[in-house]
């Protein structure tokens, strides 16, 4: 239950962490962003089987948690679209991906957008970053003499990544404060932000670690007659990047579990569910195992998107967005490419996210379903197949790769210590590279500049035809496309 939110103030001292008016200039987009404190207790649950059934283990444990609000300063401008991001915690940094990739149609088209924090493991680094702002946030463990483990203890040793426990907090909080603040966005109550503006569609969303968040949550608690009261609590859903090997404990002391396969995908959907996955993800990670078909089943809303070239990180979305920002630099944590390789993934898959999520909003509202796309081809193993240029078969594909004018690669080579995955690995399959045709191999296949620019205008011209693309997004995709190919000699 929440009792209490609480706006932060903003000033040219204090703001939200990686703010998107620093990055994005909100303001001279007629946006303003705000950020709250939310106060309130929470459940911890507990799993009764491997299946995604729960019970309550704790009732009504206190937590401070806040959340990022970016709105239409007009709110007669408002869509009544509603997105909850469930903000990614795996880095140990507060990382609004799915904000980063779809906050252009967002804005576009007077969508609300909010980014919850997901996991206590990141409050270190906003206090580092500002401890007058967020030194009360708080997700205590109501449940401290329960002793870690000596297997979850030695199980931690040497390990960095998502699945890090520190008993003095609990994750499993998080359920809980999603639910409420989704019924409160929904209601008149006065303790809601968004009160005076229109909110007839709410959307949850989320970025790998956190997609495994939503997959979770959908199996576990959607559909729980607390959380599905008069209506189910969301919409539609979207997941990016989702890591089909790794099942969310619903509590830290579950870390090590054993989980049915099933709950690392969805299995019942009644309202529409986009999944986007990135050639990092889409056969690796036990993925291509718990694939689903296109559904448009009542109990299977589902489409399924794999974008051929990009990697799970690109240097739009992991590197240039955050501008080299001096905060990020000052508490040493700001994003940054490792790769060997001169160049790392650029593929822009941010024009198709923009796409996908245009697509969620219109299944909702009219409950016409988008169209289908083609998968991407994979081996026995799991393994992308390749074409004759080094490129990916199949999948969601735009004219970068219909006209390629060079190679994606999803993996990259990096120094030894250096892998969030694996530490001992010296390659990093999350941040790949791109590489170059040679200009005489451009020139062979394209000819001129102008011919190239033709056969990209008319790919494109397809793509927006079939919904892939948004036609907003076109004039910049194509200039993309055929910078790139005069840099390379065509």
């Amino acid at each position: 239950m929440i009792t209490k939110i609480e706006k932060i103030p903003v000033t040219n001292s204090s703001y939200p962490f990686a703010s998107a008016e620093k990055y994005c200039g909100l303001s001279q987009k007629g946006y303003e962003e705000t950020e709250y404190y939310m106060y309130g207790t929470a459940n911890v649950y507990q799993s009764t089987d491997q299946n995604g059934n729960v019970e309550i283990a704790v009732k009504d444990a206190p937590y401070v948690n806040r959340f990022v609000l970016r709105a239409p300063k007009d709110p007669s401008k408002a869509s009544g679209n509603v997105i909850i991001e469930i903000i990614n915690p795996t880095s140990f940094m507060e990382i609004d991906r799915m904000w980063i990739l779809g906050h252009r149609e967002f804005l576009r088209k007077g969508d609300i957008y909010i980014g919850i924090t997901s996991k206590p493991n990141t409050i270190e680094k906003m206090v580092e970053f500002d401890k007058e702002r967020y030194g009360r946030l708080s997700w205590n463990n109501p449940n401290p003499e329960n002793p870690a483990s000596r297997e979850i203890e030695e199980f931690q040793k040497g390990r960095k990544a998502a699945s890090d426990v520190d008993f003095s907090y609990e994750t499993g909080l998080f359920w809980d404060m999603l639910t409420d603040l989704a019924w409160l966005i929904r209601s008149e109550d006065k303790k809601n932000p968004l009160l005076q503006y229109a909110r007839k569609y709410l959307y949850l969303t989320g970025w790998s670690q956190s997609a495994c968040y939503l997959y979770r949550y959908v199996n576990s608690f959607a559909y729980r007659p607390e959380v599905a009261r008069e209506q189910a609590v969301f919409d539609g859903y979207l997941a990016g990047g989702g890591v089909h090997s790794f099942v969310i404990p619903v509590n830290q002391y579950e870390v090590l579990q054993e989980y049915n396969y099933r709950l690392s995908r969805i299995e019942k959907i009644r309202q529409p569910f986009i999944e986007v996955q990135t050639e990092s993800e889409n056969g690796r990670f036990e993925s291509w195992r718990t694939m689903r078909p296109d559904s448009d089943s009542t109990e299977f809303k589902y489409r399924l998107y794999e974008v051929t070239g990009a990697s799970h990180d690109t240097v739009y979305s992991y590197v240039d967005y955050y501008q080299k920002d001096p905060d990020l630099i000052r508490i040493n944590h700001l994003p940054e490419y490792l790769g060997k390789q001169k160049e790392g993934n650029n593929y822009p898959s941010q024009f198709l996210y923009a796409a996908a999520f245009r697509n969620l909003f219109h299944w909702v509202r009219t409950g016409a379903a988008p169209g289908h796309c083609e998968r991407i081809k994979v081996d026995a193993e799991g393994e992308n197949c390749k074409d004759a240029f080094g490129n990916t078969i199949g999948g969601l594909r735009t004219c970068l790769l219909g006209y390629p004018s060079g190679r994606y690669c999803s993996t990259s080579t990096i120094e030894p210590g250096m892998s969030m995955l694996n530490p001992d690995s010296d390659k990093d399959g999350l941040f790949g590279y791109q590489e170059a045709f040679s200009a005489s191999m451009l020139k062979e296949l394209y000819g001129t500049i102008e011919n190239y620019r033709k056969l990209v205008t008319q790919d494109t011209g397809e793509q927006i035809s079939k919904g892939f693309i948004c036609s907003e997004d076109a004039e910049e995709l194509i200039e993309m496309a055929v910078e790139l190919a005069g840099k390379r000699g065509l």
